[in-house]
């Protein structure tokens, strides 16, 4: 009798819907243990782009004092009187950015701006419309819109300019009273209860912010300003010790790197809470309770200047009714090029009176190397 071997039955592989539901969610934690370290990656490669133009920044506007014997203006203006308010500014207007564009290859930008008619020229039509990138920060969402800009009244736009995410230091106290290099001394900031009272008539009196004291002149004064001229030997401070350019986003305020565009308004998007989404119509801002955007508007000062003091830290504030102060996408605070070409993140944490004493060149002040 022949006998014959049973092959056993063979059972089918597969997952059963637990093992399926198992697997996923371990994908699931995966992916959430990961993206993070993405994201951080990701940020560290903009904020090294950010750094970098920065620093191209900071060898232009060398080579620019170079070639000039000065630093450039902050930005030009016909009316010279170091005493008036950019309200009274007559033109043109253009920057610090814009007059060193030969200094960051850009040579054909600068050739198609005509630089002794006002920016809002029609002939400035196509120079002003130009997005650069080294004026423009990878971690601003925004970018490379351009801006849309009103006259006082905020009826039409009467111009649009290419964006930039960088401003040039003022100085300390805000850029409106500080635009021609001559602080105004009889203004107080009236949200802040340490500021003494100014009494009319003593330019000595300078209490602003947290107790800081601080003069007025020289002890007032950043690296540019309206017509400002700034040379080496004017910066007693220290070029390490001062600051020259600084990042600030389009979800603060416009920015752009043409320069003071005469007759516009600056608007402060932070204003409101929540924030005013960019280039919002002035009919469609909505008052949350501290003003709307526009209501909060600075002049043509605000879109290529910036300052900062002991009451507006890098990145700080929030809701923020100045738009000429620095605030970046970076978590935590934002890039600063100082004068002597180095760039150094600041952080939302610092020391105010640091802070404060390296927006201005010839302060006087004492600043410890491990302060920030």
């Amino acid at each position: 009798m022949i006998s014959r071997s049973r092959r056993p039955i063979s059972r089918l592989s597969g997952f059963t819907l637990i093992e399926l539901l198992v697997v996923i969610s371990i994908i699931a934690v995966l992916i959430a243990l990961l993206l993070p370290a993405v994201q951080a990656a990701r940020e560290a490669a903009r904020r090294a782009q950010c750094v970098n133009n920065l620093k191209q920044m900071g060898i232009a506007l060398f080579n620019y004092n170079d070639a000039i014997r000065t630093f450039p203006s902050g930005y030009i203006d016909y009316q010279n009187n170091p005493n008036n308010t950019p309200d009274l500014d007559m033109g043109p207007g253009w920057g610090w950015a814009a007059l060193a564009l030969p200094f960051l290859e850009q040579q054909t930008v600068y050739n198609a701006a005509n630089f002794s008619l006002d920016i809002r020229s029609p002939s400035n039509g196509t120079a002003v419309l130009t997005n650069l990138e080294v004026f423009l920060c990878p971690s601003d969402g925004y970018n490379p819109e351009p801006c849309i800009l009103y006259d006082s009244t905020f009826s039409t736009p009467i111009i649009t300019v290419a964006h930039s995410n960088y401003a040039g230091v003022c100085g300390w106290e805000e850029c409106f009273m500080n635009a021609g290099g001559n602080p105004q001394p009889f203004y107080i900031n009236n949200n802040d209860p340490n500021d003494s009272p100014i009494t009319a008539g003593d330019p000595t009196d300078g209490i602003y912010g947290s107790g800081i004291t601080c003069g007025f002149g020289a002890a007032g004064i950043g690296m540019f300003y309206r017509n400002s001229n700034t040379r080496d030997a004017t910066i007693t401070d220290g070029l390490s010790n001062t600051l020259a350019i600084g990042e600030r986003c389009t979800a603060h305020s416009p920015t752009t790197w043409v320069g003071a565009v005469t007759g516009a308004r600056c608007p402060a998007w932070m204003a409101a809470l929540g924030w005013t989404t960019p280039y919002t119509p002035p009919s469609a801002c909505q008052n949350t309770g501290n003003g709307t955007a526009y209501d909060n508007a600075d002049f043509d000062e605000a879109l290529c200047l910036g300052h900062g003091n002991a009451t507006h830290k890098p990145s700080s504030d929030n809701p923020l009714w100045d738009p000429d102060v620095f605030w970046s996408m970076h978590p935590g605070g934002c890039n600063f090029l100082f004068a002597d070409g180095s760039v150094h993140f600041l952080k939302s944490g610092i020391d105010p009176r640091t802070y404060q004493y390296m927006m201005t060149r010839a302060g006087g002040e004492i600043i410890s190397g491990n302060s920030y």
